[in-house]
Order: C-alpha cells, then structure tokens, then sequence
C-alpha cells in the first residue's frame, strides 16, 4: 500500500507544484492561481432625479441593483429598495434630527447617532452592529475605511461622475454586507441635507 502522503513529493516533471484542493472540502484551499488583488465592485448612482435621493444605483453589471425613492405624496421619507422591490432602509427627513434605519443592521435611530461627526468635524464614524466605519475626505471623493485607524486599507470609495456617483468597494466589505449601509451613508452625505 502506497503512502498517500507521499504523493506531495513525487509529482511528474511538468507537473503543477501545487497541492490540489482537497477532494472533500474539509481543508481549506487558497487558489493561487487568482490574482492576490482584492476585487472591486462598482456602484454607480445614476438619473438622479433632481438629486441623489430619487436615483437608480446599477451594479457591476450596469444592471439596476437598488433604486432610491423619494415619494413625492411622502416627501419626508427616502425608501432604499433592492430591484427585486425588497425594501431595506428608509430615512426620515426631518429639519432637527433625521431618521435611519437599515434592515438587519441599523435599527431606527437619528442620522448623527449613525454617522456620527467627529470631534474635530473632519470626518463621519458609521455604526454598523459592532464595528465602527469612517468616512474621510479623499483627494476626488470620499473614501471609507475600518474605524479606530484612518490609514488602514480603504473599503470603499465614492467619486462624482458626470452623470452622478461612483462606490467601489472592496470584495471583502461587499461580503460583510456593507452594501446597503453605504448606500445608505451616501445618500445622507450626499443629500445636502443637515444630518
């Protein structure tokens, strides 16, 4: 009986020098062969109507992903919907303390508790469960990174465009499901309205 072990030093001339995945998917198993790179997804915010809190968000695909709904017969609210129609936020405009509230991640609370300015006023802290996000001025836009450090790697990044709003964001952010608490972030930061 042969060692299956033994297979790791003896493979062919020509052969890959990498270990297989493993056949039953107990072990983890890193693809070499992917670039190391972090994969961004870009979100662009489109027809804005007059403004960003009446939008179309198209995904990577240039497909429409979210759409941002501001009601003319409820004015004071902003609706945040998946293209399946699938409700996920809904900000209340209000003069002296806007409403958030991001389904499965931010319960209803004011806008300033959920970006919160900080105390040199350079920045916005994002509560999301229990971790902390900032969103800092970029030299063309505004970028959002892992709170406590501002010079860790930058999640995600919103730029203008001449028909609106670019979010890249990385992979790993995406998977965290930060999606729609960016989105979210945006159209607050973005609405020109007193948060």
């Amino acid at each position: 009986m042969q060692n299956p072990y033994n297979v790791w030093g003896t493979l062919p001339s020509g052969s890959s020098s990498e270990i297989p995945p493993s056949i039953y998917g107990a072990l983890p198993w890193n693809d070499s062969s992917s670039s190391n790179a972090p994969r961004l997804h870009t979100f662009s915010f489109t027809a804005l109507n007059p403004s960003i809190t009446n939008c179309v968000v198209l995904g990577p695909n240039n497909d429409p992903q979210f759409y941002v709904i501001t009601d003319s017969n409820m004015p004071g609210y902003t609706v945040l919907k998946a293209a399946n129609g699938q409700k996920f936020g809904l900000i209340e405009w209000k003069s002296d303390s806007s409403q958030v509230e991001i389904r499965g991640a931010v319960p209803k609370q004011a806008a300033s508790t959920f970006l919160t300015l900080s105390p040199d006023r350079t920045y916005r802290i994002m509560h999301v469960g229990r971790s902390d996000y900032i969103w800092m001025p970029d030299q063309n836009g505004i970028r959002m990174c892992l709170g406590g450090d501002m010079s860790s790697t930058t999640l995600a990044k919103v730029t203008r465009e001449s028909s609106g709003l670019k979010l890249e964001m990385r992979s790993d952010a995406v998977q965290a499901g930060l999606v729609h608490s960016a989105i979210a972030a945006i159209v607050l930061l973005e609405s020109g309205s007193r948060i």
